[in-house]
């Protein structure tokens, strides 16, 4: 069991959550195929939902760790020295700290008209 930091833009939380294996990453996200997004200061990885372009409804962005909006929810998780997951060196307050914004379809849309 790992400890790691679910960011849910349909609710507006940062919420503690625990991570046993890939299945529970895919019901957090709430999808079947989920992708790495990068990687926090602390060395977190940072997992998306792989087709959250096509389906998501809801964002959060980031700008300390990706210059545009991940689509849907963002989980926060570990990983050791052989790659293997390991509890999030961020907390939930670590995470409450960084500039972030969520925002909805109509919103995303709006950052990238000209």
């Amino acid at each position: 069991m790992n400890k790691a930091v679910l960011i849910d833009p349909y609710v507006g939380e940062i919420t503690d959550v625990v991570v046993n294996d890939w299945r529970d990453i895919s019901k957090l996200l709430k999808c079947d195929l989920f992708c790495s997004g990068g990687y926090t200061e602390t060395k977190d990885a940072i997992y998306v939902n792989d087709e959250g372009l096509y389906t998501e409804t809801m964002y959060v962005k980031i700008p300390a760790w990706y210059p545009d909006p991940y689509a849907g929810r963002v989980l926060i998780l570990g990983v050791d020295a052989h790659g293997d997951s390991a509890d999030a060196k961020m907390s939930v307050e670590d995470v409450k700290k960084i500039e972030h914004e969520f925002l909805n379809a109509a919103q995303v849309r709006a950052l990238y008209a000209f």
